[in-house]
């Protein structure tokens, strides 16, 4: 993205050091106006003279410019940060299936065989639960049923269902 006055040089086809000249400025003036760094009064006059445009005008600009450049930050690390949190929630989804595939194993493999006609029933059943109940706490944190998510789909509903029910009742 272009600062107001690189893109105004570039309008008129000059160099920074044919700018430099033209507004009796130094070259490392130029260059430091065109990447946004703070300069004077003085130099944003001369420069707005050499435009033929009003130093308000290259004011605003460059602070339009510089809005910009913050927004843009700020979507960029908005973006950086909803990136990290998916990749988070895939791994822990990731870890949720292996966990579940790790545990279902075990109890096929190590405490199946062990049934002996009814022998052991009792420690399966409970090795059973316990396993289910670890899948399913996992799940839960995992999968957050009643997170963020769902509280702000519920309070829309309601919100919805409250502003129709007023507006039903003030038609009457």
């Amino acid at each position: 993205m272009e600062l107001p006055v690189k893109s105004l040089r570039f309008e008129k086809r000059w160099s920074q050091e044919e700018l430099a000249q033209l507004s009796d400025l130094n070259v490392r003036t130029i260059q430091r106006v065109e990447k946004g760094e703070s300069v004077g009064t003085e130099t944003l006059k001369s420069l707005a003279s050499v435009f033929e445009i009003s130093i308000d005008e290259l004011i605003n600009s460059i602070d339009n410019e510089k809005k910009l450049q913050t927004e843009d930050d700020v979507n960029m690390i908005k973006d950086n940060s909803q990136q990290n949190e998916a990749k988070e929630k895939v791994k822990s989804i990731k870890y949720f299936y292996a966990f579940s595939a790790f545990l279902i194993a075990v109890f096929l493999l190590f405490m199946l065989p062990n049934y002996n006609d009814g022998e052991n029933l009792g420690p399966l059943i409970v090795v059973f639960l316990s396993f289910s109940a670890l899948i399913a706490g996992l799940a839960f944190h995992v999968f957050q049923p009643f997170g963020e998510k769902w509280e702000k789909e519920k309070l829309s509903q309601i919100l919805n269902q409250q502003s129709e029910e007023s507006s039903s009742s003030s038609e009457r």
